[in-house]
């Protein structure tokens, strides 16, 4: 089941209405055979199917989300990856934003070690027509949860990055709730860039 995101992971209530936001997607589009979109919201995508982090032991499904009715972004349970639907896609422009908990029902989360990851990791996208998309972290950065970039995150347009979501920082008990959200950027390589290659789980 599907929660929506109370426990902190994400506030993202203003960017998301925004004058023209990523949501605006009542239709998609195919691209013209033989050319690139410049806009994931006019392009055929394939969603993702699970996530691989060898530096981080984890291995987690995806599953597609969107926002609640409190405008903010749902989240999976403890098992799942969630993929924001309505952004891009791996292979598209854009942000491809995958977001997780770190803990949830005193459970440890898929992203319960995002903020050990360093630049240089690889991490593997497992789609679900069984292609794979390798991409490589080049930043690992904290922002506090009104300060989430929009421009750099939910946007489907520009060069594509992989953006990995989830809580960080100080706990507040009073209202359980991280102050911070922990966030990852990583950008598409060829596999053949990593020194050392390994079988990939499906």
């Amino acid at each position: 089941m599907v929660t929506a995101l109370v426990a902190g992971v994400l506030a993202v209530r203003g960017v998301l209405f925004a004058p023209e936001p990523v949501l605006e997607v009542d239709t998609v589009v195919a691209a013209t055979p033989g050319t690139v979109p410049t806009d994931a919201r006019t392009a055929e995508r394939e969603a993702p199917r699970a996530v691989t982090i060898d530096d981080i032991d984890l291995w987690g499904p995806v599953e597609s989300v969107g926002i609640d009715e409190s405008g903010e972004l749902e989240v999976p349970d403890e098992k799942h990856i969630g993929w924001y639907e309505y952004g891009s896609a791996p292979g598209l422009p854009g942000a491809t934003v995958l977001a997780a908990h770190v803990t949830w029902n005193r459970t440890i989360g898929p992203f319960f070690r995002l903020g050990d990851l360093e630049p240089g990791a690889r991490i593997d996208v497992r789609l679900q027509d069984g292609g794979l998309r390798v991409y490589e972290v080049t930043e690992r950065t904290m922002y506090a949860k009104d300060e989430l970039p929009g421009d750099r995150i939910w946007r489907t347009t520009g060069d594509e990055t992989l953006v990995l979501i989830t809580c960080g920082g100080s706990y507040n008990a009073d209202i359980r709730r991280y102050r911070h959200n922990i966030v990852v950027y990583a950008v598409p390589v060829d596999a053949t860039a990593f020194t050392v290659d390994r079988p990939v789980r499906t």
